[in-house]
């Protein structure tokens, strides 16, 4: 592990990933690589075919590893993890096409945080499909969790309270001074 490590959230949607992506992303002066998927849908005003599903994990690939590159000495924020979109892919459309790449993508990532779908589900129209569907996300991504674990760090993030501390609390712990000297919580 180098000074720089790549950090991604996965959950599904209205579970807290872009807030805390962002609050570590200025705790730690890093970089959030955003969302694809949400400028997909903004530009085309509709949500992607089972057709154009790979071409978006492709560019939130290519987009990770730009940030990475142009950020050699910070700390990258994925947001949302690649797999998302093979977890949408098989939510969405019954095609697991996509999950044998996405898992090699994960090998890359220092540690995931899985936002879990246990806080209140905000509506945001044209990019949130229910609660239900968060909760089947979330279901796929358990399918999962053994093989991601084989992998990468999987680190869960539960409760509606504190999960930015606790994010934090759980990466001071997996990766010490490393992320100790960067993260400097901001005091109350």
């Amino acid at each position: 592990m180098g000074s720089q490590l790549r950090i991604a959230v996965l959950g599904g949607e209205s579970t807290g990933k872009t807030t805390l992506a962002r609050a570590l992303s200025a705790m730690t002066h890093g970089v959030v690589v955003s969302e694809v998927l949400r400028a997909f849908v903004q530009e085309h005003h509709r949500a992607p075919k089972q057709d154009e599903q790979r071409a978006i994990m492709l560019a939130q690939r290519q987009r990770e590893d730009q940030g990475a590159s142009s950020h050699p000495h910070a700390f990258v924020f994925c947001d949302p993890a690649v797999l998302m979109t093979a977890v949408y892919s098989q939510l969405y459309f019954n095609d697991s096409s996509l999950n044998d790449q996405a898992l090699t993508y994960a090998k890359d990532y220092d540690a995931l945080l899985w936002c879990r779908p246990d806080i209140a589900w905000v509506a945001e129209i044209g990019q949130h499909d229910g609660p239900d569907f968060r909760d089947r996300a979330d279901f796929l991504i358990q399918l999962w969790s053994d093989e991601l674990c084989t992998v990468t760090n999987v680190l869960e993030i539960t409760g509606d309270l504190d999960r930015i501390p606790r994010a934090h609390e759980l990466l001071s712990e997996q990766f010490g001074s490393v992320w100790q000297s960067a993260a400097r919580p901001e005091s109350n």
